[in-house]
């Protein structure tokens, strides 16, 4: 009501628990005057609740990638180009607010619009930026503060998530909840789709291949992940995995991108030992010089004490020149961790009792989720150990050398990686498809 009513050439939403920077409109408006059809969301701080102020690096976030159940998270990359936003913060023009038709009218409360309405902006000729130098604090929710905690409830259900797939998932619509088709009504925003020329959902998927393609989330198999020495598979048991029937077993995929200094699957066996160094080599670790090369770097203090000269690689200190050999992938292509299928939970840390889970950091810089097979089928982890058996039922972790080897099984292209190829090839030759198999990645092109 407040969007339909407005008067001013832009239009601006934002929650009431924020405190925005001075001259924080600035960006937005300059942003928003280079293209109407555009939505445009700030940077996002941390907000003091007791002085209303932001905390001084507190950290920010902006962008959000949106899942097949249209969950979103949080990510972050070089581009000022967003998927969806996280809902709440956003700007527009009031000549887009009315072509595009607002808020979809059917939504109640709050929720759904933060993926529905950016999908539809992509889709329909705009785009959504966001102004790095537009600076908003916003007052987390949190268990820890109860003033955090909202005062009000929604009494009467509605679905608003399903409206968004209802309205845009077209071919892909089975990929939500399991194929559970959304009895809503969306036929207003049929009409208007037509209306607009609206692209198909595969042109969202192609846009944003980066987060799509090379962070797995269209992945090339789905598969259990089964113990060569007892048969069993893993399965998810709260926040980590036990060993079970793998009837039972969690479907799992290679997720997440490479980020620098990634290890070739091939080159793990490397790191077992070390190469050895030159015993009477100087060497810089980075505010420490040691003779004996990087090996001779001080150990306790891991890849802080690993710099200059030397390279820290899944807990090893090496060379330049040697980590260069391990660790030659190409950059944010697929992948450097393990997934769960239809989920947001990638594997995180590994403890005595195995991997734990967290929420996907698709770009691959959280090192407490790299992990990976060697060729051996040994699953490595960022620390420079391994995932094992203990007794023949529990799980643990422990050195390489002597590690359990897992196999992949059951193993299978999934619907939503058909579906789109085949969107592709439907494009009679809009689109060209390159597999890179050697990098286990796809890559898509657009022209």
């Amino acid at each position: 009501m407040g969007g339909d009513a407005a008067k001013g050439e832009f239009i601006g939403f934002y929650d009431c628990h924020v405190a925005p920077r001075r001259g924080w409109y600035k960006e937005t408006i300059q942003l928003l005057k280079e293209k109407s059809r555009r939505l445009v969301i700030p940077m996002i701080g941390a907000l003091n609740i007791d002085t209303w102020d932001e905390i001084p690096n507190g950290g920010y976030v902006g962008k959000c990638w949106v899942n097949f159940n249209a969950d979103w998270w949080w990510y972050d990359d070089e581009s000022a180009y967003s998927p969806v936003i996280s809902g709440g913060l956003v700007a527009t023009t009031r000549s887009w607010w009315q072509e595009s038709g607002g808020f979809d009218p059917g939504m109640h409360g709050w929720g759904g619009e933060n993926t529905e309405q950016p999908i539809r902006t992509w889709l329909c000729g705009g785009d959504v930026v966001r102004a790095k130098s537009s600076i908003v604090a916003h007052m987390w929710r949190t268990e820890k503060d109860k003033r955090t905690i909202a005062r009000y409830k929604i009494r009467q259900k509605y679905d608003n998530v399903a409206r968004t797939a209802a309205a845009w998932w077209d071919e892909f619509l089975p990929k939500f909840r399991g194929g559970n088709e959304p009895h809503v009504d969306v036929s207003k925003t049929m009409e208007l789709k037509k209306r607009l020329g609206c692209k198909p959902f595969a042109y969202f998927l192609h846009r944003f291949r980066k987060v799509y393609l090379q962070s797995g989330m269209l992945p090339e198999k789905v598969f259990r992940i089964r113990s060569s020495s007892t048969g069993k598979c893993l399965r998810r048991q709260n926040r980590g995995y036990l060993l079970s029937d793998c009837s039972g077993g969690t479907w799992l995929h290679h997720g997440n991108m490479i980020p620098e200094a990634f290890p070739k699957p091939e080159a793990l066996s490397r790191l077992i030992q070390s190469a050895d160094d030159d015993a009477n080599l100087e060497t810089n670790c980075g505010g420490h010089k040691v003779t004996g090369g990087c090996s001779a770097c001080p150990q306790g203090h891991g890849s802080e004490w690993c710099h200059a000269d030397c390279q820290w690689v899944f807990a090893v200190c090496m060379s330049r020149a040697e980590a260069a050999k391990v660790s030659a992938q190409p950059l944010e292509t697929c992948c450097s961790g393990i997934r769960e299928w239809n989920s947001l939970d990638c594997w995180a840390d590994l403890t005595g009792k195995g991997p734990e889970t967290a929420l996907c950091d698709i770009t691959g810089r959280s090192s407490p989720q790299q992990f990976m097979f060697d060729d051996d089928g040994r699953i490595w982890h960022s620390t420079g150990e391994c995932l094992g058996v203990k007794d023949g039922e529990e799980l643990k972790k422990g050195h390489c050398a002597s590690a359990e080897k897992w196999e992949i099984v059951d193993a299978f292209e999934p619907f939503e990686t058909q579906t789109y190829k085949k969107a592709v090839v439907k494009q009679h030759g809009s689109y060209f498809m390159l597999l890179h198999s050697k990098n286990r990645s796809m890559a898509i092109g657009y022209r």
